[in-house]
């Protein structure tokens, strides 16, 4: 029910959505801090053949330049925001949708989010470069983004595309998938529970 009222909210009422979304940004960071406190030593921690690291807003001229660089079909299923520098850096700013970037040396290969709410829901996006697909560095940020929920004690929450086979796969090798119920765009609802044994 929360998901289809913010939608509808954010598309009707702009002005009403900017407005929740301070709030909330501001009531999460407050109640959510010593998590958040916890999430750049889990990256870290993951940070081995790529490093992982929270986005900044120096970060957002690279940033512009990585999604303009994908092809057309790589936002088929990704259109969590928009890709320009304003809308970036609204994104960046925003203390409850933490966002994170996947480096090669000083190249961004991926890039993830989790979008926080005051009331324990997150839900999760991510994209990897075409160039560096099949890597796994979408199972490499599935299992940050884990950890990350894990410190903050909130739940993950997301929906996949039955014609997108390789988000679902991704999925299912570090998550548990229970399906909530079908979107009215065809869309799984998902929550995406910890795997019970290990993490792949």
């Amino acid at each position: 029910m929360l998901y289809e009222i913010a939608h509808t909210i954010k598309e009707r009422c702009e002005f009403l959505w900017d407005a929740i979304e301070w709030g909330n940004a501001l009531a999460f960071s407050v109640m959510y801090r010593k998590g958040l406190k916890r999430i750049p030593e889990i990256l870290e921690k993951y940070s081995t053949d790529y490093t992982l690291r929270l986005a900044t807003k120096d970060d957002i001229p690279d940033m512009v330049k990585f999604f303009a660089e994908q092809p057309e079909n790589a936002f088929k299923f990704f259109k969590p925001h928009g890709f320009d520098e304003k809308s970036l850096k609204k994104i960046v700013c925003n203390k409850s949708f933490i966002t994170f970037l996947v480096l090669s040396g000083e190249t961004i290969v991926g890039y993830f989010f989790l979008r926080c709410f005051v009331n324990g829901k997150s839900f999760k996006g991510y994209i990897v470069d075409y160039r560096a697909r099949g890597r796994g560095i979408s199972k490499l940020q599935g299992i940050a983004m884990n950890k990350i929920v894990e410190a903050l004690g909130v739940r993950l929450f997301g929906s996949i595309s039955l014609e997108n086979p390789a988000s679902l796969a991704a999925a299912k090798a570090v998550n548990e998938l229970k399906i909530l119920k079908t979107l009215e765009n065809g869309d799984y609802y998902i929550e995406f529970l910890p795997k019970e044994a290990g993490e792949a």
